[in-house]
């Protein structure tokens, strides 16, 4: 799981801790968690315990990064979590709390972040002063249908982010330019930024965009804020 290494490894027992290894936290819990399955020998709590269990520890964050990424592998799936938060979920215990409001603020329409950077992005444009955007986009370029990571279609302007994973390689980048030209054609402006724009550079990046927004589209705040 990205963010987390074997120092931050908690597990629960319903043994005795003190007689088990000592390379992670141990919680002792009085009976096997519901959905509990052997995997390779060892017992294993189902992914949506796991998400509940990381709530207790780890600030919200990171806890959505971690549950956009099982819902990305398919580990778990909305209505699953909402049934067990619902059957299985503890009043003020701190982890159902904190899974609770995260899918509280996921509505029908949430589009699922296809990768970090989309996600980082996401946090960054939605804290930002920039008007409302929509999220993985489509638009047709006059030859396919095409999906922008993010988009204020009123103003036809689109934005890509080039990750190396997908975009890295030869085919990708003729691609891509490929459908900026269509889409410039058609009236569609598209900026590109990278992972360093993102997560280093996000004050610029925001600017950029403003910089693209008709003035009467735009918001009164002072280009390129992040709200607090």
């Amino acid at each position: 799981m990205k963010g987390f290494t074997l120092a931050d490894l908690h597990a629960v027992t319903t043994k005795n801790p003190d007689k088990l290894a000592g390379w992670a936290t141990l919680h002792t819990i009085p009976a096997a968690r519901p959905g509990t399955q052997a995997i390779a020998g060892v017992p294993v709590t189902p992914p949506w315990i796991t998400l509940i269990d990381l709530g207790s520890q780890a600030p919200a964050d990171e806890v959505r990064r971690a549950l956009d990424g099982a819902l990305r592998l398919r580990l778990v799936s909305l209505p699953q979590l909402r049934w067990a938060l619902a059957t299985f979920g503890r009043e003020r215990h701190r982890g159902t709390t904190v899974l609770r409001n995260l899918l509280a603020e996921l509505g029908a329409g949430y589009a699922l972040p296809e990768s970090e950077m989309e996600a980082y992005f996401y946090r960054v444009i939605e804290a930002s002063d920039l008007p409302p955007g929509v999220r993985q986009f489509w638009v047709w370029d006059g030859k396919r249908w095409r999906r922008l990571d993010w988009a204020l279609p009123e103003i036809s302007l689109g934005v890509e982010l080039d990750g190396w994973e997908t975009h890295g390689t030869r085919e990708a980048f003729e691609d891509d330019r490929e459908r900026d030209r269509r889409l410039k054609i058609r009236g569609w402006n598209v900026l590109r930024f990278t992972w360093q724009d993102v997560t280093r550079r996000s004050q610029q990046m925001i600017g950029d965009i403003h910089a693209m927004i008709p003035p009467k589209s735009a918001d009164s705040a002072p280009f390129g804020a992040i709200l607090g």
